[in-house]
């Protein structure tokens, strides 16, 4: 090549370079990828709801306790077996639709849950009462006993436990944990070991 063609090819070859340079700086420039946006969307949504559900467990447990036996609670004045008005008494209190399910903890602990309903038939307002739950195995040999209050005084979280005024029905769940794998929900005794009715005024 000549010199004018030397030239040009000097000039040629400065343009490729220039324009190499300028694709360089648009691909060094272009906007970072976002494809991973939704995906952190969907993570944070779901540990939201995790988050929710761990919560509103945590509200039905404090709602619901459970009662491993009467040593934690003391209620003054209970009538029991062998007084005159606990047998009368006794009379006018109705258990109702007991069931039982096994719930499962994080830990592995096996809990067993008994809801029913307690219907006040006296003309007093019962204010305190306690249940001595018998629990047995799918073969009917006796798996674990405990005694427990299913409505007590300065219980009211949430109002689920105030005090039962006449004719009036209260649904109760109570828990009694650590039951065998082979516990029989279908298989529940319940008996009223105490009670108590506010004095009419």
């Amino acid at each position: 090549c000549g010199a004018r063609n030397a030239a040009c090819c000097t000039f040629t070859t400065g343009c490729e370079r220039r324009k190499g340079d300028k694709e360089m700086v648009e691909f060094t420039s272009k906007p970072p990828n976002k494809k991973n946006s939704p995906t952190l969307i969907i993570t944070g949504v779901v540990l939201v709801l995790i988050l929710g559900c761990i919560f509103a467990y945590m509200l039905y447990e404090r709602a619901n306790p459970t009662q491993e036996g009467t040593s934690k609670i003391y209620v003054p004045d209970m009538l029991r077996p062998g007084n005159t008005n606990f047998e009368y008494y006794k009379t006018r209190i109705r258990i109702e639709d007991v069931k039982g399910v096994v719930q499962i903890s994080f830990n592995n602990v096996r809990t067993a849950k008994l809801s029913g309903t307690i219907v006040n038939d006296g003309d007093r307002t019962l204010d305190a009462l306690e249940l001595h739950i018998t629990l047995y195995d799918v073969w009917g040999n006796l798996s674990k006993e405990r005694t427990v209050f299913v409505l007590w005084p300065d219980a009211s979280y949430m109002g689920k436990r105030k005090p039962i005024k006449p004719l009036e029905r209260r649904p109760f769940t109570v828990g009694v944990e650590s039951v065998e794998y082979y516990w029989d929900p279908k298989q529940v005794a319940y008996e009223i070991t105490g009670l108590r009715y506010q004095q009419k005024k």
